[in-house]
């Protein structure tokens, strides 16, 4: 009995353990497969939903200079005046980045990018640390951005004192969208980590089986005592 109660708890604790939150950074390494990542976003503005998909990909792994290829697809419903514009894309890095420069056709969408610590991205979305801008600043303005129904891809050179390693984390991500009936910013939910529930009651439950069969040979050999 006391080895079933300690059995109990020790199953009770690690399926509180699995449970518990997953983390919403995204991981880019150097290890094939793992230096890009997808993400989609749609948030609900109460007139209509601003949707998108987007990718980052990082190379330059070992060296000073980190290089990150963005694409952004606006993919909102035009509505509005002006329709419904991306005007921002920030995100926070570890380790931090010295250095920002940007890189893009001349073919709308972003424009620049730029370190950010004030406005609008940041208040909404802390950790922000770099933003890519299409209007006058990460905060908007002007009449540039990734209109509704289009795209845009950029790059971002990240330098540092030192070389990148192999991996960073990039976390949180945040965007910026002006509309004819308002400005949004939000934050895309991290979908890269694996949803602890499932993977906590399928240990839960392999637990229990293997509790359940000892339980019942120990029961099988009082009896043939």
């Amino acid at each position: 009995h006391q080895m079933f109660r300690k059995s109990i708890g020790a199953l009770v604790l690690v399926g509180l353990g699995l449970a518990s939150p997953a983390s919403n950074a995204v991981v880019l390494s150097s290890d094939p497969g793992a230096g890009t990542y997808a993400f989609s976003w749609s948030y609900n503005t109460g007139s209509s939903l601003l949707t998108g998909t987007g990718s980052i990909t990082a190379t330059g792994f070992g060296t000073a200079s980190l290089s990150l290829a963005v694409t952004l697809n606006n993919t909102s419903a035009i509505g509005g005046a002006g329709g419904e514009r991306l005007v921002g894309f920030g995100f926070g890095i570890d380790p931090n980045a010295t250095s920002v420069a940007f890189s893009d056709a001349n073919d709308g969408g972003m424009r620049s990018a730029s370190f950010v610590s004030t406005g609008a991205l940041v208040a909404n979305v802390p950790g922000v640390e770099v933003c890519a801008w299409g209007g006058s600043n990460c905060s908007g303005g002007s009449n540039g951005g990734v209109f509704a129904g289009g795209s845009d891809s950029f790059t971002l050179l990240l330098g540092r004192g030192s070389n990148w390693g192999s991996s960073v984390n990039i976390d949180p991500i945040g965007l910026r969208y002006q509309t004819g009936y308002g400005s949004f910013t939000f934050s895309p939910p991290g979908n890269n980590v694996p949803e602890p529930g499932p993977m906590a009651l399928f240990a839960v439950g392999l637990l229990g089986l293997g509790l359940r069969r000892r339980l019942a040979a120990s029961g099988g050999r009082e009896s043939a005592a």
